[in-house]
């Protein structure tokens, strides 16, 4: 199983990647992205779905302090599609697309984390798996029970 990583390809303003780097989601790999982009210290950061997926990146750079913006993973695919003309995706190719998106888009909102919809959210998600198992031990105790009694389970 490969596990997640953030890639990031900063792009000049001819929209040329300068530069990429594939870095883990730790603490490691979010200080080897931040070495990476030490190259540039001017530069503007851009987070695909920075509400979404691109959440945890976007709150540790707002810890330190660093201003992001959002870019919608539509605005980044058509990007994508229109850059290769296959719209293939692949982190590398996602990277590039976000960061020309994030040049020449000419509205990006800033990425805000709202600490109390994230809180909410991972409220929702743990309620949703509580269930899930609830559910899951009622069948796995009624396939039991039916195993057990040799004419089956009565309705009643």
């Amino acid at each position: 199983m490969v596990g997640r990583a953030y890639y990031r390809c900063p792009v000049d303003h001819r929209l040329q990647p300068l530069a990429a780097v594939r870095a883990e989601v730790n603490r490691d790999g979010y200080r080897q992205l931040r070495r990476f982009a030490g190259r540039w210290p001017h530069a503007s950061w851009a987070v695909q779905g920075a509400a979404g997926l691109g959440a945890p990146l976007t709150a540790r750079l707002a810890t330190d302090a660093v201003d992001v913006v959002n870019v919608p993973a539509k605005l980044a695919r058509r990007v994508r599609m229109l850059s290769t003309g296959h719209g293939r995706k692949t982190d590398e190719a996602d990277a590039l697309s976000v960061g020309i998106a994030a040049h020449t888009a000419t509205r990006l909102n800033a990425a805000v984390i709202d600490e109390a919809i994230a809180a909410l959210h991972a409220l929702t998600e743990h309620r949703d798996d509580l269930v899930r198992t609830r559910t899951q031990t009622v069948n796995r105790l009624h396939a039991l029970l039916a195993q057990l009694i040799p004419a089956g389970l009565p309705r009643r």
